[in-house]
């Protein structure tokens, strides 16, 4: 063995509680800069120690001391478990406690992806002496934009997950009945038919609105200001936690003292796939491009930053290719250079739904153009909570063996409670580059319902990709701060944005497809339609939805698009 190796070393926090940590050391002695990953997934797993970027003795061999640190209440740590609360002050505290060992250089890096993204920023907020850097890979974050709540979507994913880091150790997702769980309702005591009551869960849902519970971690326009460190931010186009990641990204652009030195990688990957790029996703392959070596990324990010070697500066540049954001622009299948994200050079297109009434399902006359209709029409479905649009193919999120969803969608378009609007094939090619929104003119005979809309790429020979995905609850329409119930059948203008960035070529003869129905379930949580709080809803009512367009009540998807709309 070329390391020494430490186990289960005790950290003391500020309130008494010690927090355990494993230390991996370069065998010969001395001081070394040192990288610290903190995790709730259990430092002692292979996974944890050695998975993609997370290679501990890659890192060792290298010349880095290693530090890997069960947080508050998992694994050998002490305290009690909650997520995202106690991360900022035992990251500063524990950065504090690695600077003052005869170890340490004084020079310490944060990595690590998901949760172990989040918990950077948790501590970068409170700017911890000797914080040189950090790699925020797939980091949660945007708060009632992501999870747990997105627009005033549950995600029950959060359940699954909340599940998953159960107790001091990592469950098994293999045992549970998922399907029996997620059908449950109401919310609040879905974890009962789980088997664990969750405290965190029903906490979560009895914070419904964006309050003081989730202000106090989200970080804000001043944070930034006072975060002055250099980061390279990793996220995919279907990434789970994509909305955090381009959050913290932007932030940093707007407003911090460092904001020259904030790098971004975005490819065709979903959650895992930031850790471990694939080329192939959904059934979709993205072409051997698709996958980059980003545990070399990382040494060269860390070589720079932490032993001021030029040449791992140079290798930088040259990766991402003179600029300091790379994207992998899906259909063109290619990684593009680019000096900022949103690119500078995008313009928003509308685009408008139309239709002679009809436009239920992927068969009907539902269309979709940049030609403004002049003439007010409608479209109506019946959507029944008991009877949802399925956006999983398997329920069992956080299985090694669950059953992949493809992102060929033509089987959901086939519903009647979906209107599928399709553009005429594309003469010349659009380039997507950036969150797209959307304006949305409805009505609904319930006080309550969700809106979801569905964007696809139509290739010649039928299939239809999905590409980004976006919802509103009706009651957070004026603010997440507040319920604002609906009258029944008024009319109500909606705007919220997509959930994902997305940067992909629609090619010629291929077409742009926006579906929109009013849920997509377990990916979200099913709306009663009855106005109940979040957590207890249980009296279920069918919801005649009307979607208007055309006059003034035009219904568009806007698109930022790269060099306008060639048609």
């Amino acid at each position: 063995m070329y390391f020494e190796s430490y186990f289960d070393v005790k950290i003391p926090m500020r309130d008494g509680v010690k927090l355990s940590a494993d230390i991996y050391l370069p065998r010969r002695g001395g001081k070394y800069p040192v990288i610290l990953i903190r995790t709730p997934y259990n430092k002692a797993l292979p996974g944890e120690i050695k998975y993609g970027t997370r290679d501990v003795e890659f890192y060792v061999k290298n010349g880095y001391a290693v530090v890997i640190q069960d947080v508050r209440g998992r694994g050998d740590s002490e305290g009690e478990w909650h997520p995202f609360i106690h991360e900022g002050e035992d990251g500063y505290d524990t950065i504090k406690w690695i600077s003052e060992q005869d170890w340490c250089n004084g020079r310490i890096a944060m990595m690590g992806g998901s949760y172990r993204g989040w918990v950077q920023w948790a501590a970068a907020k409170l700017n911890p002496p000797n914080l040189v850097t950090m790699i925020s890979t797939a980091a949660a974050g945007r708060w009632f934009q992501e999870l747990p709540y997105y627009n005033g979507l549950v995600s029950l994913g959060m359940l699954e997950w909340l599940h998953y880091v159960g107790g001091r150790v990592v469950q098994n997702p293999d045992v549970v009945d998922w399907v029996k769980v997620l059908w449950h309702f109401p919310l609040k005591s879905m974890d009962e038919v789980l088997g664990r009551v969750n405290t965190v869960w029903r906490v979560w849902l009895s914070h419904s609105k964006l309050d003081d519970y989730w202000k106090s971690i989200l970080l804000t326009e001043e944070d930034f200001k006072r975060i002055n460190l250099p980061v390279l931010h990793i996220t995919g186009w279907y990434d789970g936690d994509q909305p955090g990641a381009t959050y913290f990204y932007e932030g940093m652009v707007r407003y911090s003292p460092a904001r020259d030195k904030q790098y971004l990688v975005s490819g065709p990957w979903d959650h895992a796939g930031t850790r471990v790029p694939r080329r192939v996703l959904g059934g979709v392959d993205f072409g051997p491009e698709a996958v980059i070596d980003l545990l070399k990324l990382h040494l060269w990010w860390f070589d720079y930053w932490l032993k001021d070697d030029e040449k791992a500066l140079e290798s930088i540049h040259e990766f991402f290719g003179g600029g300091r954001c790379l994207t992998f622009v899906m259909g063109l299948n290619k990684w593009v250079s680019r000096d900022i994200w949103p690119p500078r050079e995008v313009c928003w297109c509308n685009w408008y739904i139309d239709s002679g009434g009809r436009a239920n399902t992927l068969f009907g006359d539902g269309r979709l153009t940049v030609e403004k209709p002049s003439i007010e029409s409608y479209d109506s479905y019946i959507y029944d909570p008991m009877n949802p649009v399925i956006s999983s193919v398997d329920f069992n999120f956080y299985s090694p063996k669950a059953v992949e969803t493809p992102l060929d969608i033509r089987a959901l378009e086939s519903r009647f409670d979906v209107l599928v609007y399709t553009s005429e094939p594309l003469k010349k090619p659009i380039e997507i580059a950036g969150k797209p929104k959307m304006l949305l003119y409805a009505s609904s005979d319930c006080i309550d319902t969700d809106w979801i809309c569905l964007l696809s790429k139509v290739y010649p020979d039928g299939r239809s990709i999905l590409f980004n995905y976006g919802g509103l609850r009706a009651r957070f329409r004026e603010s997440f701060e507040r319920e604002s119930f609906m009258e029944p059948n008024k009319i109500y203008k909606f705007e919220f944005n997509f959930f994902f960035d997305t940067n992909i070529l629609i090619e010629p003869e291929c077409r742009l497809r926006l579906s929109i129905t009013s849920s997509y379930f377990p990916r979200f949580d099913r709306n009663f339609n009855s106005g109940e709080p979040i957590g207890e809803m249980s009296k279920a009512r069918k919801a005649n939805n009307v979607i208007f367009h055309g006059g003034n009540l035009s219904s568009a998807l806007l698109l930022p698009i790269i060099g306008g709309v060639n048609m």
